[in-house]
Parts: C-alpha cells; sequence; structure tokens
C-alpha cells in the first residue's frame, strides 16, 4: 500500500517518465474473463400421476399371498422425459393375525442420470391394513411398490377417478382432471352445473369397511326436465359392491332445480371411523439396561411437543407406539435419543425420537441415564384407556 502511495505522489508532482519506461513497467494486462455458460436447466414434464403398484411379497424366498390388499391413494408428481421415479420396498414379519408389523423402507438408491419428483405418504399407510392368512407367522418379508407415472392427459380414467376422489392437496391440474372425468358433451359441470335441491346420503355405518381402509363409488346419471336424476350407474369403485348398491339409491333420491341436464357424477367414499389400534406393546422395563440411573419417580416430563402422527397414518386412523431410550443432562434436554421398537412400523419410531429430541424434563444434580419410555400414537378425542406396559 505503501508504494502504491509513492507513485501516486510522483505522478502528481510533474515526474517524468518515458513512453519506454512506462511500457517496460506496465503491469500486463488480465486475461479476458472465462466465460462459464451453464447448461440449460432440464425440462419437467408436466404434472403427472403415480400409481404404486405392489409387486411379488416373498417371505424368507417363498410366495405369500394377501388375502386383503388396499391400494395407495395415487399421487401427482414431476419427472423429466424418459425419467422414472423410485419404487418403494418394506421388509416385515407377519404375526400370527396375519398382520404385517415391522414395516421397514429399505433406503432409496442414489439418484442418477434422469429425475422425477414424487412424494406418496399413504403407500406405508395402505399396506400396513394389508392382511394374510392367519395362523402362519412369517419372517424375513419383502414387497416392492413400482412407482407408474403417466401424464395427466394420458393417464387412464379409472385412475384419474380415484385420484380425484381421494384425500390429497388440491392443485393446478384438478379442473383438467375433472373435465376428463365427464363426457365431451357433458353440460353438467362448470357454469351448467344443476342446482342442488336435495342431496341424498348413503347411511354409512351399515356398509362394510375394515379399519384402516379406504373406498369409493362413482356414479354417473342425467337430469330430466323435472330435475329428477335418470340413468344411474355406476362408473368407477374400488369394488365395495355394498357402497355401490347405496350410491346408486342415493343418487336417485337426490333430486336438482327443473333443468335437463347430461354427463353428470357424483362420487361417495367409505372409510372407517374406528381405528386400527397398535399391536400389543412389551414390557418397557425389559429395554432398560443393567447400568440405568434413571429413577421412574423423577422422569416428570415439564416440556413435550405436540404429538405427530406419521405422514399418512392418521389419516387412515392407524394407531402405532414406539419405545425410545434416551438420557437427561443436569439442565433437563434430553440426548442419546434412540428408538429401540416399534410397531406398526419404523415410521413411528422415526417420529416419536423427533418429538422426544424436543422434550424437557426437570433439571437435576446430575442427570439421569439409561431412560426408557413409550409413545403411544392414538387418535384424538378416542375413547381409549391408557393401556399398561406389557398388556
Amino acid at each position: 500500500m505503501k508504494s502504491r502511495l509513492v507513485l501516486l505522489a510522483a505522478a502528481c508532482c510533474g515526474t517524468v517518465t518515458t513512453a519506454a519506461w512506462a511500457q517496460d513497467h506496465m503491469p500486463a494486462p488480465p486475461p479476458p474473463p472465462v466465460v462459464v455458460i451453464p447448461p440449460a436447466p432440464r425440462q419437467l414434464t408436466s404434472s403427472q400421476l403415480f400409481d404404486y403398484v405392489p409387486g411379488r411379497v416373498e417371505c424368507a424366498g417363498a410366495t405369500v399371498t394377501p388375502r386383503s390388499a388396499e391400494r395407495p391413494f395415487p399421487a401427482t408428481g414431476f419427472a423429466e422425459p424418459g425419467a422414472a421415479a423410485a419404487p418403494i420396498t418394506f421388509t416385515f414379519r407377519i404375526d400370527a393375525s396375519g398382520r404385517p408389523l415391522g414395516i421397514t423402507r429399505e433406503p432409496a438408491k442414489p439418484e442418477t442420470g434422469l429425475r422425477a419428483y414424487v412424494q406418496n405418504g399413504d403407500v406405508a399407510p395402505a399396506f400396513a391394513t394389508w392382511r394374510f392368512a392367519p395362523g402362519s407367522p412369517q419372517a424375513k418379508c419383502r414387497v416392492t411398490f413400482e412407482a407408474r407415472g403417466m401424464s395427466t392427459t394420458d393417464a387412464p380414467l379409472p385412475l384419474v377417478r380415484r385420484y380425484f376422489v381421494s384425500p390429497h392437496t388440491r392443485g393446478p391440474q384438478e379442473n383438467q382432471l375433472f373435465k376428463r372425468m365427464h363426457p365431451a358433451d357433458s353440460d353438467c359441470i362448470g357454469m351448467n352445473s344443476p342446482e342442488i335441491r336435495l342431496r341424498a346420503f348413503p347411511a354409512f355405518e351399515t356398509i362394510p369397511q375394515a379399519p384402516g381402509t379406504w373406498s369409493y363409488a362413482m356414479a354417473g346419471f342425467d337430469i330430466d326436465a323435472n330435475g329428477k336424476p335418470i340413468n344411474v350407474r355406476i362408473v368407477d369403485s374400488d369394488g365395495n359392491t355394498a357402497l355401490e348398491r347405496a350410491t346408486i339409491d342415493a343418487v336417485q333420491r337426490s333430486r336438482f332445480g327443473p333443468s335437463a341436464k347430461h354427463g353428470c357424477t357424483y362420487p361417495y367414499y367409505r372409510r372407517h371411523k374406528e381405528p386400527l389400534e397398535a399391536p400389543k406393546s412389551p414390557d418397557v422395563a425389559s429395554f432398560a439396561p443393567a447400568d440405568a440411573k434413571c429413577p421412574a419417580d423423577q422422569t416428570t416430563w415439564t416440556s413435550m411437543p405436540a404429538l405427530r402422527f406419521p405422514q399418512g397414518f392418521q389419516g387412515r386412523s392407524i394407531e402405532g407406539w414406539a419405545i425410545i431410550g434416551y438420557d437427561i443432562a443436569p439442565w433437563g434436554a434430553t440426548g442419546n435419543v434412540r428408538v429401540l421398537a416399534a410397531e406398526p412400523a419404523d415410521m413411528f419410531g422415526e417420529e416419536a425420537r423427533s418429538i422426544v429430541a424436543d422434550a424437557r424434563q426437570a433439571p437435576s444434580q446430575a442427570g439421569r441415564s439409561g431412560c426408557v419410555d413409550i409413545v403411544r400414537f392414538v387418535m384424538p378425542n378416542k375413547d381409549h384407556p391408557e393401556p399398561s406396559d406389557g398388556e
């Protein structure tokens, strides 16, 4: 910095320098900047509709056939041209009642090449409702769900209808999908929608439906000049015949304004309100280490985050539990939080670990170690007596 000031002072005071001296002493010009042109961004297709289709179930190398297999809800996502979404694979066991337990998702393989973006939180919850033949427990089981993606303009109508009716966040593609569900000459949608005078509903509680499962039936119909539905029929359903009959009856009992319409539709769905209860939990004390220093009368929680169900499980009313091991610092913060057991799926353990990691207990002189507790995921507002450990 000092030498630069001297040179400037000499120049300001009239020091004469020859052109040759200036040429010899001027610094070389910097090289031209290298312009890096970023690659063109990869083009994503328009919104795609993904259907998750299960493959063969194997237990210890032998094929096992489920007695009932709930279909995951379809999901939307985006993908680069030619890309395929990653499959979802679960390992699990089957208990004596035929219920899959210990459901654990295998880690996804690193992405290579083309990419697809889709998030479906219903695959694991739907699989948790499957049932196999009772009386024959199985271990070392595995199943893979393949993600079949297709553009929303090319997806088959049964998939479009099921997606539209199933629980999901409404997106910009909804209007396009809704139009696809109706005949091209329909005058029963948009500004031409009929005036509803009476919307009848089935007696849903009389329609059989297994806990945790979901079904729908969509009716197609026309409306005569008096506002009475005619030509009522089922255009799509999940196969619940009782719901199909109730849907036709409910549509026939509905009434609309006196204006003839063609190509109308209306869906009804059936979801069991009673929860699918968690499997029996083991004795929590059996998970405590021999050198634990965590007296039960000193482990009162002073702060506990709100209970958060794993994604998708609350929507299907599937309950669970997780046994968590942890230590407590003298100031009350939790540490060394780990999952010791979880059912019916490992996602309950992951969620419970996150909850306990943010919880706090009362301060103590030396802290506590080897603590063990159970986090129960019970549906809100349920008349559910607190079970004792080991029941």
